[in-house]
């Protein structure tokens, strides 16, 4: 007999050092008219995000619109008992995501969202030592990661006011650029016709998993950054420039 949702849930496929930081410094009213959302935030640029942080994702809502929602990092599952569950949900493995309860249905019912980015982090060498490398597009193209999202109205007792919405982004085999670093990268898409294919409510399962692939190999930079970036909690844009620092610890 297969496993209940609640029993899977410590079962979960995820990458859980993989891609546990990333960098959204273009304003987001700066994407509206890339992405096609009605909204105009003026949110901040967050030079790192981590899990549990808040950020604005791209998800077609009820009225068959696209708009820029803000979600918690780390899906909470609809079954969840409490919020612990997303703390390891905020990535999923794009070859497993249709055997998996807490992916297949947003998956396959169209809760599907684009999560903008402007690069992503990895870290090499020995605990104490850890030597943060940036991902960023050459060319400083737009980008998304390919993202689920979920509502969870809270655990039975206790239900919520307002539902929490929390996103997971989508993990594939790397480019060469990340295999140097690391197993896993992740999916990401830097043109229109893939956001569209991507949250396109009546796309087909099978469509949508040829999409999940790794990025070109020319795509990305990888740039060693500052160590300070783990010890800052707020960092800013100076943290994000190179350092001469990484070449010793790249194979680590």
């Amino acid at each position: 007999m297969g496993k209940k949702p609640r029993e899977e849930a410590h079962a979960l496929s995820y990458d859980h050092a993989m891609c546990n930081f990333y960098a959204r410094y273009r304003e987001l009213r700066n994407l509206q008219a890339t992405f096609k959302f009605p909204e105009l935030p003026n949110d901040p640029p967050r030079y790192v995000v981590r899990p549990t942080d808040t950020e604005r994702v791209v998800a077609v809502g009820k009225d068959g619109g696209r708009h820029a929602v803000p979600m918690r990092w780390g899906l909470v599952p609809w079954w969840a008992k409490d919020l612990k569950t997303g703390l390891t949900l905020f990535n999923w493995q794009s070859e497993t995501v249709l055997s998996k309860s807490a992916f297949v249905e947003p998956f396959t019912r169209g809760r599907r969202c684009l999560v903008a980015c402007d690069g992503f982090f990895e870290f090499t060498g020995a605990k104490g030592e850890k030597q943060p490398w940036l991902f960023k597009p050459k060319d400083d193209r737009v980008m998304a990661f390919a993202g689920l999202w979920e509502r969870w109205r809270g655990p039975k007792n206790a239900p919520l006011a307002e539902p929490l919405l929390s996103f997971s982004i989508a993990t594939c085999a790397p480019n060469a650029t990340v295999a140097q670093f690391h197993n896993r990268m992740p999916v990401l898409f830097t043109r229109g016709e893939e956001w569209d294919a991507w949250l396109n409510p009546v796309a087909k399962p099978d469509d949508l998993r040829q999409m999940l692939l790794p990025a070109a190999d020319d795509l990305l930079d990888a740039i060693p950054l500052s160590r300070d970036l783990l010890r800052v909690k707020e960092p800013g844009p100076e943290l994000l420039k190179p350092t001469n620092h990484g070449s010793e610890t790249k194979d680590s």
